[in-house]
């Protein structure tokens, strides 16, 4: 019996120091964990990135119910530089967007293109309420095209209708940004200009999208109502939305709305599908309606994308 309790004592004296160890592995770990998080959330600028690819393809062969080959491919980069000291913040965004598509024996044409900047600085009051100075830059990459028109120049070619930098647009506004969810934050700026560039000289000719004919600028000054949603409705299920409704001083019936939706599922880390829905009206933007007239209507694009996705930040 007295050499089976030694061996019991000889055990536990053993085991005792191992197990001590481990619950000082343990701590350390959690320490450094700490460490870890407390560094991330004390960093002024917060970077993050996210570079999308995604491509379709259609291939028919002897396929009696009809139909034609497509091919898809497309491109997306969304960034983030965001900055804060105290009260003050500095959040900076990017969203560009790039998508070809060729039906049958046609030649890729984009469905797709967009650049899209953003920077705002605020100054905290409270919790809920900030001054806020907004900047919002967007245009294209590429030309577009109408297809169904020719060029009166060459009968050859399809019709421009867009271009680099015609159209861009580029908001300022000061206002108050009222967050009353973590969600949504809703900036209100009664002060704020639209400013409109087309720097192709054939489409300002025409007086493309409101600028007088021949100009290459036009400015209005008015208000802007602008909001943003970002909210996880379920587990890996994001929505993430932008509201810009900017009224003319001097037209104060005519807003000029965007509207920019994207519901976001996420399958795994690498990979994602995404539902988007653009919308956008401008009373001076005249386009072909659904019923073959001529005028200024509510422009609506959906989309259903599959991307693979890479993600990387700083936090």
């Amino acid at each position: 019996m007295r050499p089976l309790v030694v061996l019991c004592f000889a055990v536990l004296a053993l085991h005792l120091p191992l197990a001590a160890q481990i619950v000082d592995a343990k701590a350390v770990s959690d320490d450094l964990q700490k460490v870890k998080d407390i560094a991330a959330d004390s960093l002024p600028w917060k970077l993050k990135a996210s570079l999308g690819a995604g491509l379709t393809q259609v291939s028919l062969t002897n396929w009696s119910g009809g139909g034609q080959n497509t091919v898809t491919i497309r491109g997306l980069v969304l960034a983030s530089a965001d900055y804060a000291d105290g009260a003050f913040s500095w959040d900076n965004d990017a969203d560009l967007g790039y998508s070809l598509t060729k039906l049958g024996s046609q030649e890729f044409r984009k469905n797709d293109d967009r650049i899209i900047l953003t920077s705002k600085a605020s100054m905290k009051q409270n919790a809920s309420l900030r001054y806020t100075a907004l900047m919002d830059f967007r245009t294209q990459f590429a030309a577009g095209f109408n297809y169904d028109q020719r060029d009166p120049t060459d009968s050859t070619q399809p019709l421009e209708i867009s271009n680099l930098l015609a159209p861009a647009y580029l908001t300022a506004a000061v206002g108050a940004e009222w967050t009353p969810y973590s969600q949504l934050r809703m900036l209100i700026s009664p002060l704020s200009s639209r400013s409109i560039l087309v720097l192709d000289d054939s489409l300002s000719a025409r007086g493309a999208y409101g600028v007088d004919p021949g100009s290459n600028f036009k400015t209005d000054v008015g208000a802007l109502l602008n909001a943003t949603i970002d909210w996880e409705i379920v587990e890996n299920v994001q929505w993430k939305s932008r509201f810009n409704a900017f009224c003319r001083y001097d037209a104060p019936d005519l807003w000029i709305v965007t509207v920019e939706n994207a519901f976001l599922m996420k399958v795994n880390s690498f990979l994602n599908v995404g539902l988007l829905t653009d919308l956008f009206y401008d009373d001076r933007v005249p386009v072909i309606r659904d019923d073959g007239t001529r005028g200024p209507a509510t422009q609506i694009r959906n989309q259903l994308v599959v991307n693979f996705v890479y993600n990387v930040s700083n936090h």
